[in-house]
């Protein structure tokens, strides 16, 4: 083999090389294995199962029904949120669609001010949603959808409602397949569930490898549930209770029982309203934030700057 040869080769080789720890590094493929949940108290393993799906990958759905609103048509569905994190290869798809209810019907944003703050779901990318909600240039069933890599974050909000578990984009996609800045997209979608408090919880029941506790009171509650945008005059019958794996810790169920006065109008008497949340969590260990199906222009200095941005963060 002569000295041209031998460099031609270990050229391929290295080249090889860096290849193939690029594609492990994009695909974010490494070992991962995050510690299971634990704590003395059911407040400390509580807490530390709401930490814990900030790690694990999973997948949770949430349904939100209106219970007691000044609509009169109280109990109905109002909008279901789903969440697949797939933490161990930096991936998150979130979806929100909000129905055509009786509490989107009643008047439009341009009407009261600031409507757009009644939103059960307290993150700004909800309310940046719910804006879209209450007004009169959007039809429902209104989705919103927002897929989030390390290189790149893929947002539509006026996406076809899910179906079957597929996620899709509308013909004419009204995001844009963007870089993404750091973790600061995925805070504004990810949100808490339940923050760190001081307060004590109840067992309330064990069954089925579950076991329940619940808080409950105006005092309790406020300690527990991020309210980051809405503004409560009064607290009812406020409760919620988490219900926990009773082998690995991890959270199963949340049921949120949000019954509020809300006063966000000028000139206008405080509104009754009562959201029941509930939250089912599954696939821990094994959930897949797949891209949502539809195809997205993509300018070459977009997919090299997201290229790039991905390699960089591992």
């Amino acid at each position: 083999m002569n000295r041209r040869e031998f460099l031609a080769g270990v050229g391929a080789a290295t080249v090889g090389t860096l290849a193939g720890y690029g594609g492990v590094r994009v695909a974010d493929v490494r070992p991962y294995d995050p510690a299971l949940p634990t704590g003395d108290s059911p407040r400390e393993r509580i807490v530390a199962a709401a930490r814990h799906r900030h790690a694990a990958d999973h997948r949770s759905i949430t349904t939100v029904r209106v219970l007691n609103d000044w609509t009169g048509e109280a109990p109905y569905d109002l909008d279901v949120r789903r969440q697949w994190h797939e933490h161990s290869r930096r991936r998150h798809l979130h979806t929100l669609t909000t129905f055509d209810a009786p509490l989107t019907r009643s008047e439009s944003v341009e009407d009261v001010p600031d409507r757009e703050f009644v939103t059960p779901h307290q993150l700004l990318w909800a309310l940046l949603h719910y804006s879209r909600v209450y007004s009169d240039s959007y039809d429902l069933p209104l989705t919103n959808v927002c897929y989030v890599t390390d290189g790149a974050i893929l947002y539509d909000f006026d996406a076809p409602t899910p179906e079957n578990g597929t996620v899709r984009l509308s013909e004419s996609v009204d995001g844009v397949d963007a870089v993404a800045e750091g973790g600061s997209v995925v805070e504004t979608v990810r949100g808490e569930f339940i923050r760190p408090h001081r307060t004590d919880w109840t067992r309330t029941e064990v069954r089925d490898g579950t076991v329940t506790y619940r808080i409950s009171g105006p005092d309790a509650y406020a300690q527990v549930v991020p309210l980051s945008f809405t503004s409560v005059s009064a607290f009812g019958d406020c409760w919620i209770e988490a219900t926990l794996d009773s082998e690995t810790g991890r959270l199963r169920r949340i049921v949120d029982n949000r019954d509020l006065v809300v006063d966000l109008w000028e000139e206008e008497t405080p509104k009754p309203l009562t959201y029941r949340i509930e939250t089912e969590f599954d696939q821990y260990g094994n959930a897949t934030a797949r891209r949502p199906v539809g195809a997205v222009d993509r300018s070459l200095k977009s997919r090299a700057t997201a290229l790039l941005s991905d390699l960089a963060t591992y």
